[in-house]
């Protein structure tokens, strides 16, 4: 893994308002790692996982979704998945938007149309709450009336 895919210490969102000319350091890093995003749904995962500095172990207590459930979707092809799952591990991995839609749409899934208010309050989690923790997504899912997007054991 090059030194310039690590995720973890990407600039936030609000790091990027306080202090506008780090976008140009924050772009060049996406794009490298956009750049080198295999294509594969699963193996994009897995290198995703891998950027943002996660073991499946920390991934599950970040996310939720359990250490078997990650190794499954990661390796196995006849594995399923849920919308739900997906997004509770972009936020597990506090992955920055451009790469929680990237994986999401190579899952198969297309949220931004909005068409739902699931969909638009799934959209809002991942372009602004991305640095919060799992539990603070599912309060505020519970406090719109959505599920939570995954359950602690």
């Amino acid at each position: 893994m090059n030194k310039m895919n690590n995720i973890s210490n990407l600039e936030t969102i609000d790091n990027i308002k306080l202090k506008p000319e780090t976008f140009d350091k924050y772009y060049n890093k996406i794009v490298i790692i956009c750049n080198d995003l295999p294509y594969n749904f699963r193996k994009k995962l897995r290198y995703l996982r891998e950027c943002s500095g996660k073991t499946r172990e920390k991934l599950e207590e970040n996310s939720h979704i359990s250490v078997q459930t990650i190794k499954e979707i990661e390796t196995n092809n006849s594995r399923g998945y849920s919308l739900e799952t997906i997004i509770a591990l972009c936020i597990g991995m506090h992955l920055p938007p451009e790469f929680s839609f990237e994986l999401l749409n190579s899952a198969g899934f297309t949220i931004e149309n909005n068409s739902t208010e699931k969909n638009c309050i799934y959209c809002f989690i991942l372009r602004n709450m991305y640095n919060c923790d799992i539990d603070e997504i599912n309060a505020f899912l519970l406090a719109n009336n959505i599920q939570p997007v995954s359950i602690d054991k």
